[in-house]
Parts: C-alpha cells; structure tokens; sequence
C-alpha cells in the first residue's frame, strides 16, 4: 500500500474512532419556559404566591394572551403548586400560547385535629371553611391576574381555570359560586366569568343537586368512576349535603345545554387527579381551542376502558369519603 492510500485510511479510521466515541451535543427541540415567581397576597400571616409560566417564543406580540390558573391538589391539607407532575402539563400549554399561572391558597385542613371531623356535620363544617377559603384564595389570585393584563399582555376574557383534586373542587366551586352570585364571588370584578374549567378529579359543594342561576362556562372533567377520594357521583350527608362529583355536574350542565366535555376512566380511582395532565394533553388542548377559544357548542363523553379489565369497587357510602379525607 503506497504512502497516500495509507495516510487515508488512517485518516478514515480516525475519523470513525472519533465519531464512534464523541457524539454530536443534542440540540433540543423545546422552546424556552420562563418561569417567575410572585407574592399576590398576605392573608393571616399566610404569603401566597403564584408562578408564572410562559413560552416567548409561543407568544403572538400583536394580540392578548389567554390565561391558565392552575390550583394544585393535596386534599386541603397541603400541596405544591410546582409540583413536578403538574410541569409537563404548564409547559404543553405554555409552548400553546397560554400564559400560565399555578397558585397558593390556603389549606385549612391540615390544622385540624382528626378526632374534630370525627361526625358527619363536623366534617362537612370543616370541608365547607377549607373549600370557601381555597376559593377566596383563588379569587384573589385571579384579581391579581386581571389586574396585569395590560402589563402581561393578557386577555381578561379568556382566563381558565384549571384544577388537580382538591384544586379541582377550588375551580369549580369558584365558577359554582359566580353562576349563583355568592357572596364570595364579589371579590372580581363584575361581569366577569371564566372563559373555560378544567378539572381533574373535582366536585362542588352544595346541600342538594347543582343549580346554577345563570349559564357557566364551557367545562372539562375527568374523573375515574370508582374513586375513593373524590367522589365519582356524590357523597352528600343529610342534612348537611355534600360533594357533587363530576358525574353529577356534568348532567346538571347537559340539561342547560352548556358545552362540556366529560372524560370518564372506567374502574380508576384518584390518580385521574393527575395522570390525564401527562398523557391526555391533546384532549385538553382540543377543548380549550373548540369549546373555549373557539367557542363552539360542543357536549363530548368518552370512556376510557380496558377491555377484561377487572371491575373495582365503587360502593362508596359516605363515610368512606370521610375516612379518606381525614387528616393523617
């Protein structure tokens, strides 16, 4: 071989060595997330803070940007609102255009005592101040929101609401509480009302059957039908009443005729409070530009089901419900 051929394949060699052992950096495909942190209120020695999550590169500079407030899960007694489970599901809607916002509230269940939710009227009593202070929490943060849509270049009209378990319940009481003009629901500005509910796993609070005084928003669920947290249908405690679950709601909104979609997992229990944020992306996404954004009049039920897949138990009485929630 003459002294040519043998520098090549040296030279060939080398280069297959090297491209063998050193690979080229990966370059990701993900836009940017920036992400910031503010305090948006101090209640009884409490600091509430929000995180805001944006994707500049997703952003239209020549038009407001819809909204996305986010209330986390922890049964009102504690929670994360950054939470790692919850990111994948800011950062789809973020890189969508969505301004997103997760936020604190206050969770009173986690100072009370078990042994002073022992009977079903001092559970519902407690139930009922943790859920109205979430809401009130909620509503605060909302206000902070409109109140910087010029600055964050914002769209007042198309907030959403959007909820995990007891943020799920938050999200929905809140919007529960502007159809009926509660007293609670004074705190935003008037006329205003959610663009659109997203809620995993919720209910609303309520002494009989939901009814709502005038029209709400456009609503998502989904809900596993043999959850032993947050009830599928209902756990009410007469006379008291009690949770409303998203079955439940879902048919008070088909007799009103308002857009919904209702995404049932059949033989699933509490951990549709998260897992639809991973992997039913798509199915949110297509709601909030259909029914939402776009505003057609839609009513969507899918199923979810394993075919053979063995049936869980779903006689819940009311007291499971209670057990469940108790403070450990």
């Amino acid at each position: 071989m003459d002294k040519r051929r043998l520098l090549l394949v040296c030279a060939l060699l080398g280069w297959f060595c090297l491209s063998a052992c050193v690979r080229p950096e990966r370059v990701s495909v993900d836009r940017e997330i920036r992400k910031e942190r503010l305090v948006f209120a101090v209640k009884e020695g409490d600091t509430l803070s929000l995180d805001k999550y944006e994707c500049p590169s997703a952003l239209a500079a020549d038009s407001a940007r819809p909204v996305m407030i986010f209330a986390f899960g922890g049964g009102f007694k504690g929670g994360d609102k950054a939470a790692q489970r919850y990111i994948p599901y800011f950062e789809r809607l973020a890189r969508n255009g969505f301004v997103v916002v997760s936020t604190d509230y206050r969770t009173l269940l986690g100072d009370v005592e078990p042994d002073r939710m022992a009977t079903p009227a001092a559970f519902a009593q407690s139930l009922t101040q943790a859920i109205d202070t979430a809401v009130a929490d909620f509503y605060t943060a909302t206000r902070f929101v409109i109140e910087r849509a010029r600055t964050w270049n914002i769209d007042p009209a198309r907030i959403v609401a959007s909820g995990s378990s007891a943020g799920a319940i938050t999200v929905l009481q809140a919007e529960y509480y502007l159809a009926n003009a509660a007293s609670l629901s004074a705190a935003l500005p008037d006329g205003f009302n959610y663009a659109g509910v997203v809620a995993f796993a919720g209910a609303v609070l309520e002494c009989e059957a939901p009814r709502w005084a005038k029209r709400p928003c456009p609503m998502m669920f989904f809900h596993g039908d043999a959850d032993p947290v947050v009830p599928y249908e209902k756990a009410v405690i007469e006379p008291f009443g009690g949770l409303w679950g998203s079955a439940s709601i879902a048919g008070s909104l088909e007799a009103m005729d308002v857009p919904c979609y209702f995404y049932r997992v059949a033989n699933a229990g509490h951990e549709i409070a998260d897992l639809p944020m991973v992997r039913n992306q798509y199915d949110v996404l297509s709601f909030l530009s259909r029914c939402v954004l776009g505003r057609e009049r839609l009513r969507i039920e899918t199923l979810e089901a394993v075919p053979g897949d063995s049936i869980a138990p779903m006689r819940f009485t009311t007291r499971d419900y209670i057990r469940n929630n108790l403070p450990e």
